[in-house]
């Protein structure tokens, strides 16, 4: 098949064909949890028609974006363009010397805060000390965050991080500076400067590098979307991994990534069925085989070339790689260890022998105890501040039709034991009854049942549906100890039954209110997604993800996609 055949758009028996196939393959959408939240929808691509040969996984980053995994093979290009290379340093030498301003300026207003406006704490005039005492500090307090902000990989181009991973970067990074600084100057001089200064130099030191961080982003997405300084990717391979990647560059146009199209051998050409996507109004398809791969990277003026092969492939990725290297083109790998994402790896070794094992949940020990803190303490909280609303919406159900306030169903929860859940009443009484008639309508596919518009819901049960508000009653099953607030939404027993066998994996951590499920689509994704998102929280937990995820709720609540 030529390439020429291959750039035109799919026949509609092709195209009902790859519908009647499914496509299992949707990408994990953090890239909703990323500030680049557009209200472009993601794209899917296909998935292979053979299982067994399921292709590698791709990582991704939780905030919203993908990260392209370098392999071991990728450190030997010593061919890179120089000018791109040249250009970036120049880019990393600008961010320093604008950081470096940056947070001179911070300590200079910290400086203002404390001694001229005296916040706080009134300065004695016999306390008082210049500014000019402080310049020894101030220079080694920027010296020290720019080290930990480099070390943290706060300027590292190539990871796409979200407004809020790069928040969480600099207050990290700026506790540290502090401290050390702190540490400094008790220790040689502990009377002479201001401890309270120093507690004014973290929000300045914060505010300042947030609003450089946000106006350097608008500008950067201004200028890609001029095309100016973005990288055309070529992904080589039509994987599940490549669908993976394709679906998360395309759907996220405001990164420096731009998708030039995919190549494949003809060889599989008759096993995978991906259906043209459009990006700027081009059909994203194969462009040729791995023969034409030279000519196809100069035609395209391909920056960058993405390997989305299974490891068995090993001679075409060689092959592939010493073409980059001859066409002074990047190439990053995919990784494939016996088709796990290594991000669900564990490396140790015993007495030099290297052992792989897999992750188990992240929260144990102190992570389990801090987390339910956090839970009982914003259980209570919004419970007292809700309560007159929440009594509001019991009158309102009463009134609106015949029922109980309270609807009480059975669900499975952490390690399977069951308990007694609690929602707003949305639906009808016997609603339950009618659940066999309404099978056929399911639109989610799996163990769930979801249809859009449920003729079993109530006038006001649409509404509190839609808002989410129908879930409030959970606070109580998180005060006692049966739920989260972030976790994996709780399953009933008729889905439990029809799990696969790594669904299990989804009840390892306590069910919860909210998780990633719930702000990356909802009931718009399909089960398996849902549960990939599931086993990528239980096994990534950390009390900022948990943080992202709760900030991440309130404007999914707001639009209210994929609630129903």
């Amino acid at each position: 098949m030529s390439s020429v055949e291959q750039n035109k758009p799919f026949s509609s028996d092709q195209e009902t064909l790859f519908r009647e196939r499914g496509n299992t393959s949707a990408t994990l959408e953090f890239e909703k949890l990323s500030e680049m939240n557009n209200e472009i929808k993601p794209f899917k691509f296909g998935h292979p028609a053979d299982k067994d040969d399921e292709a590698p996984k791709c990582q991704f980053d939780i905030s919203g974006s993908f990260q392209i995994l370098n392999s071991k093979h990728a450190t030997l290009n010593q061919n890179q363009n120089k000018s791109t290379a040249s250009r970036e340093r120049l880019f990393y030498a600008l961010r320093l010397v604008m950081d470096s301003l940056l947070i001179l300026l911070a300590f200079g207003l910290a400086y203002f805060v404390r001694y001229v406006l005296q916040i706080g704490v009134e300065v004695l005039e016999e306390y008082q000390v210049p500014f000019t005492n402080y310049i020894p500090i101030e220079l080694a307090y920027t010296f020290v965050l720019l080290v930990t902000l480099h070390f943290k990989g706060f300027y590292r181009r190539k990871q796409v991080l979200s407004f809020l991973d790069e928040l969480g970067t600099i207050l990290s990074s700026t506790l540290i500076a502090v401290a050390s600084m702190m540490v400094l100057v008790f220790i040689s001089r502990p009377l002479a400067f201001s401890r309270l200064m120093f507690v004014f130099l973290i929000p300045t030191t914060i505010l300042t590098l947030a609003i450089e961080r946000i106006v350097v982003k608008r500008i950067r997405r201004s200028l890609w979307h001029r095309g100016i300084g973005v990288r055309r990717l070529l992904v080589v391979g039509a994987t599940d991994a490549a669908s993976r990647l394709m679906d998360a560059v395309v759907a996220n146009p405001d990164h420096r990534y731009r998708l030039a199209g995919y190549v494949d051998d003809e060889t599989r050409f008759s096993e995978w069925i991906l259906p043209p996507r459009y990006l700027d109004g081009q059909p994203v398809s194969c462009l040729g085989t791995f023969d034409n791969l030279s000519a196809l990277l100069s035609s395209h003026k391909i920056d960058e070339v993405i390997i989305a092969l299974p490891a068995t492939h090993h001679t075409t990725i060689n092959d592939i790689i010493n073409i980059c290297r001859e066409s002074d083109v990047d190439f990053n790998l995919i990784p494939d260890i016996f088709e796990m994402r290594l991000d669900s790896l564990n490396f140790t070794e015993i007495n030099g022998v290297p052992l792989i094992g897999f992750k188990g949940t992240n929260l144990t020990g102190w992570n389990y105890v801090l987390k339910r803190a956090m839970d009982i303490t914003l259980a209570l909280t919004t419970l007292i501040i809700l309560s007159p609303f929440l009594l509001l919406i019991a009158l309102l159900i009463k009134l609106d039709s015949k029922g109980p306030i309270i609807y009480k169903q059975t669900r499975v929860g952490k390690h399977g034991k069951t308990f007694t859940f609690f929602k707003f009443r949305s639906m009808k009484v016997g609603s339950d009854q009618q659940l066999n008639n309404l099978t056929h309508l399911n639109e989610t596919g799996g163990p769930t049942f979801k249809i859009a518009n449920d003729p079993r819901r109530t006038r006001l049960g649409k509404f509190l549906r839609r808002t989410s508000l129908d879930e409030l009653p959970q606070l109580f099953n998180i005060l006692f100890g049966q739920m989260s607030f972030v976790g994996p939404r709780p399953p009933i027993d008729r889905e439990v039954e029809q799990y696969e066998e790594w669904h299990y994996r989804r009840l390892e951590v306590a069910c919860g209110l909210t998780g990633l499920w719930q702000i990356s689509g909802r009931s718009k994704l399909s089960f398996d997604d849902m549960v990939k998102l599931d086993i990528y929280y239980a096994e990534n937990w950390s009390l900022w993800l948990d943080f992202k995820i709760l900030i991440r709720t309130i404007p999914a609540v707001l639009k209210g996609e994929g609630a129903y």
